[in-house]
């Protein structure tokens, strides 16, 4: 299991995200919980960089930026977005 760790700057952007997208939102947290990794990378040129994005939402509308730091299993939420 990871722990996932929100930037500061997180806290204000769900403040403004619509219900439907909170609901997304968890999802990706459970997800990061357990297989971080599964987003895709944020550099193409570095596939299996530390720097990941996940989409969410029922259209693809969210996106959730991150960075894994394996020695101390943790994810940094770095930015919520949400275009929906």
């Amino acid at each position: 299991m990871y722990r996932v760790v929100p930037d500061d700057a997180v806290d204000d952007q769900l403040d403004h995200l619509p219900r439907p997208a909170l609901l997304g939102y968890a999802d990706v947290l459970a997800a990061l919980e357990v297989a971080p990794e599964g987003g895709r990378s944020y550099n193409d040129a570095i596939a299996e960089g530390p720097m990941r994005q996940y989409v969410f939402g029922p259209n693809g509308e969210g996106l959730v930026t991150y960075l894994v730091l394996e020695r101390e299993r943790e994810v940094h939420v770095l930015l919520v977005e949400w275009i929906g």
